[in-house]
């Protein structure tokens, strides 16, 4: 009875689009259960969003560093052949000089010699400088902005010219520290984008010493024992403490200046022409080849004083760097003879920011170098020669190339590596007279030396040293600071 009745109020709930009560009740289970799942979906789904989301910035990050890395790296190879360039082309106008004085003093015209010898002064001030200008351009049109930190150097560097050097050096030529400082401050206000990576300023100490290597504090970061083993052994096995160390060189007093300190041409001056008479005739092909005159080069020039540019032997050697063993070259001792000179060259860096949206990200900076180098050649005796050839500067400059930063010119101050110059400059007298005491421990130089004055420290090297049997007996010293 109940049973029908119960049966026949369900079929009236069904009627009537109502659910039966039990079913109400299970409805509501599954309702329950489907909303627990959805909200499981949605943290899921949230979690994928945000791992998609991490991706996407990350490739924007890593899009944005290699662009502007090989922007960069562009930038500095345009910059370093425009500086180089402007070098060859300067010492060709100092070379047709030279063959243009010796033509006024074949016609009893010393006064115009004269006048030519101080267009060659300046000439050695005026030509870097304007591939200093060209370097900017270079780096501006590959997408550089300039960089305030290289453009405020160079500003206080004139200021400095300005200030101070005529109370230190001689001027080459008369007005040169106000033209120089004033043409420095020029391009300073144009903003530097590419700097002047292997400028040898009048006052960089002017000799080696072991904390005026930067491999030394790679060595000490890098506890690269092995290289303390090849080069500092025994100053591993007898150091005490800062002390210990012997005085830092001097620093460069030229009475005489005859070179910009940016982009340097390496030349120095003479009395008589060096070779003699062996070099009036070349000196007379230059002239014919050259369409400089229709006169000829007396011999009697040979032995009349004047002021000849000639190539500085110190600076234009061979380039034995390129032929040394341990330079990573290839094909190794393969330099070709008409390549074999060190002199003029231009190593420019670059400095810049990648735009970061990746959070926490601190490692913005970019940084590239590049180096280049005029070449040319004379027709010697037998066959083409390197342009120092006959020591005189004579025209013969016709390209110019990229070449390795490692194998250029460069003093131990670091040019614009403005983090080591700052550490040579400022900390490092302070600490050879004070020790730790005189360092700033926010430089990461200064913290390899706090690291080296640690007993501990130069001890572990020892140990490890002998008790490896020497595994640095025979190894390979090859490489350099830079992958090039």
């Amino acid at each position: 009875m109940n049973h029908t009745i119960k049966n026949s109020m369900d079929s009236n709930a069904w009627l009537h689009g109502e659910k039966p009560a039990s079913n109400v009740r299970q409805d509501t289970k599954y309702a329950s259960r489907n909303t627990r799942c959805a909200g499981q979906v949605m943290i899921f789904v949230l979690m994928a969003l945000l791992l998609l989301s991490v991706v996407i910035v990350w490739n924007f990050d890593l899009h944005n560093v290699v662009h502007l890395k090989m922007r960069a790296q562009n930038a500095a190879d345009a910059s370093a052949l425009a500086a180089a360039r402007w070098q060859g082309i300067t010492l060709n106008l100092i070379g047709d000089l030279n063959i243009m004085q010796a033509l006024s003093l074949s016609a009893g015209d010393a006064e115009t010699a004269r006048q030519i010898a101080d267009t060659q002064a300046r000439l050695c001030y005026a030509g870097p400088l304007v591939g200093l200008m060209a370097a900017q351009q270079a780096a501006k049109n590959n997408g550089i902005y300039a960089n305030s930190s290289f453009t405020e150097r160079l500003a206080a560097h004139a200021g400095a010219v300005l200030s101070d050097y005529g109370q230190v050096f001689a001027e080459p030529y008369e007005d040169c520290w106000q033209e120089y400082a004033s043409t420095l401050r020029t391009i300073a206000n144009s903003g530097i984008a590419a700097a002047p990576d292997n400028a040898a300023l009048y006052t960089d100490y002017s000799g080696e010493h072991l904390l005026l290597d930067m491999n030394f504090y790679d060595a000490v970061a890098g506890r690269e024992w092995c290289w303390f083993y090849w080069n500092a052994f025994t100053l591993l096995q007898t150091y005490a403490d800062y002390q210990s160390w012997p005085p830092l060189p001097p620093q460069i007093q030229e009475t005489r200046p005859d070179n910009s300190e940016v982009f340097s041409l390496g030349l120095a001056t003479a009395e008589f022409i060096p070779g003699g008479l062996s070099t009036i005739p070349v000196m007379n092909q230059l002239r014919s080849e050259r369409n400089l005159s229709q006169e000829t080069i007396s011999n009697f020039v040979a032995v009349v004083t004047s002021t000849w540019y000639i190539y500085e032997q110190s600076k234009w050697t061979d380039w034995s760097t390129m032929k040394d063993s341990s330079f990573p070259v290839y094909p190794e001792k393969n330099l070709k003879p008409q390549y074999d000179y060190l002199g003029a060259d231009a190593v420019t860096r670059i400095e810049a920011d990648a735009e970061r949206l990746m959070p926490g990200a601190t490692d913005k900076r970019i940084f590239c170098t590049a180096a280049a180098k005029p070449f040319g050649s004379l027709t010697g005796s037998e066959s083409q020669v390197t342009p120092n050839y006959y020591s005189i500067v004579l025209p013969s400059f016709s390209d110019v190339r990229l070449i390795p930063v490692d194998a250029a010119s460069g003093g131990n101050a670091g040019a614009y590596d403005l983090a080591w110059r700052d550490h040579i400059e400022f900390h490092l007298p302070s600490y050879m007279t004070n020790g730790l005491n005189g360092i700033d421990l926010s430089c990461w130089y200064c913290q390899q030396l706090a690291a080296w004055e640690d007993a501990a420290f130069r001890q572990k090297a020892l140990d490890w040293l002998d008790e490896s049997e020497n595994p640095c007996v025979g190894e390979s010293q090859r490489g350099t600071r830079r992958g090039h």
